[in-house]
């Protein structure tokens, strides 16, 4: 039983018992280390006028600014709309500065828009492949920036550009005709008739989620955010729980000087959809170092690797890595003994925020135990932050919240709807305090009305 496998039948009765004796009495042992996103929904506030330079969707006082004069100019042409004339500059930039992926991806959007606005369909799909191909070597460097993923989602390899299901926008065939119309010309910048294409399909359709979000995206690139923040919180009153148009809201409260309150849209954005990285991008690296420079520190630690195989468990942890182990093994016992009752529905087994919970609470309970022992207590002492940033976050109520947004992978995430459903409220409490570095709630007059 001490080394790296374990029968299920080993482990009886309670898993804490099994993971105290693990972590206090095991000794030194080895162990095994064994959206389509670019919708239209999205071409008017990401693509045009604000996806490159400074980036609409990042907070100017919190982006991270790259210096260099050719960047600034071709910053400046972009807020222009002067796309032909801003690409020879990124690229003289990234010549001077290679490697940079949020720029790459500012290059590739530039000359989506370049494309956008050209009148010959060859150079338009050879703009298109161009932007494409930039967008691959982003992703491959690295971004934040959303718009290589969207334009990897949009763009076809041989720059053609994936075109929209009829009924998407409307199931009312002169609305979707408005709405088409008003996106043809908000892509040549011919903002006085997309937006009257856009207020005619509302007028049409008062319950159409695009028509208001996209009058709104108009009056925001005029430079009219007053306007924009009605149109904004008219589609999110149809729809509150698409991220869109609360994080485009808060876009428009930004540059109006209400800072908290473009935070708390942002932070409803989240909520609406916490794995996008639109909806994540305002929650800067600064941001998070300003939260937990107030105490609020985000424990990290590897997740769980260990495997079941039949009756068999492959425990995969570090050497003597005794909270390690102790998490590895009450994760995959809870998986091994309470999936299939938890989620009878389900085929086989997954990683659930059930189990990530059950694991870290019992180590959390074994730590507490081990404090009593002077040769565990030393054992687990370097986890000592961990372990006392994570018993805060039950204290505060905040775990569920912390595993769904720290520690989530692709069978996680399929939690989230359900718990966010009953929980919105701690889903908030966490990005406020942990990401933003806020009180708790907003205040009352910080509320956007």
């Amino acid at each position: 039983m001490l080394g790296g496998r374990w029968k299920m039948a080993d482990v009886k009765v309670c898993p804490l018992i099994w993971v105290a004796w693990v972590l206090v009495g095991a000794g030194r042992r080895r162990h095994e280390r064994s959206v389509r996103l670019l919708s239209l929904l999205l071409v008017g506030g990401l693509l045009a006028g604000c996806a490159t330079g400074p980036e609409r969707t990042v907070a100017p006082a919190l982006a991270a600014s790259v210096n260099g004069a050719p960047l600034d100019t071709a910053d400046r042409l972009v807020a222009e709309n002067r796309y032909a004339e801003a690409v020879p500059y990124f690229e003289e930039y990234l010549r001077l500065n290679p490697g940079q992926g949020d720029v790459v991806a500012r290059l590739a959007s530039a000359l989506y828009m370049q494309g956008l606005a050209d009148s010959a369909p060859a150079r338009t799909r050879s703009l298109n492949r161009r932007a494409r191909e930039l967008a691959e070597q982003a992703e491959k460097l690295g971004t934040t920036n959303p718009m290589s993923a969207l334009l990897l989602a949009n763009i076809r390899p041989d720059g053609g550009v994936v075109p929209m299901q009829k009924g998407v926008l409307s199931a009312l065939p002169e609305v979707e005709a408005l709405l088409h119309q008003g996106e043809s010309a908000f892509g040549r910048r011919d903002l006085a008739k997309a937006l009257d294409c856009y207020q005619r399909a509302f007028a049409r359709e008062p319950t159409n989620y695009v028509a208001a979000l996209w009058t709104g995206d108009v009056y925001f690139n005029r430079g009219e955010y007053e306007p924009a923040c009605s149109w904004f919180r008219k589609a999110a009153a149809i729809a509150p729980d698409r991220e869109t148009a609360h994080r485009y809201l808060g876009d428009a409260l930004f540059r109006l000087g209400r800072g908290e309150d473009a935070y708390q849209e942002w932070i409803t954005a989240v909520v609406c959809d916490p794995y996008l990285k639109q909806t994540r991008q305002h929650f800067t690296a600064e941001l998070r170092r300003s939260a937990e420079s107030r105490g609020y520190t985000i424990p990290r630690f590897p997740a769980m690797e260990s495997t079941l195989a039949g009756a068999e468990i492959k425990l995969a942890a570090p050497d003597d890595d005794l909270v390690l182990t102790g998490y590895n093994l009450a994760a995959i016992t809870w998986r091994a003994t309470e999936f299939d009752q938890q989620f009878p529905g389900e085929k086989g087994p997954r990683r659930t925020l059930s189990e990530e919970i059950s694991a870290i609470q019992t180590i959390l309970e074994v730590a507490e135990s081990a404090a009593k022992d002077a040769d565990a207590a030393a054992a687990i002492k370097k986890w000592e932050p961990v372990l006392s940033g994570l018993q805060r976050l039950k204290c505060e109520g905040l775990l569920e919240a912390y595993v769904l947004l720290e520690r989530a992978d692709r069978d996680l995430v399929n939690d989230y709807p359900g718990y966010a459903a009953q929980h919105r409220d701690a889903i908030e409490r966490y990005v406020r305090q942990y990401w933003c570095g806020l009180s708790a709630a907003p205040a009352a007059s910080q509320v956007t009305q």
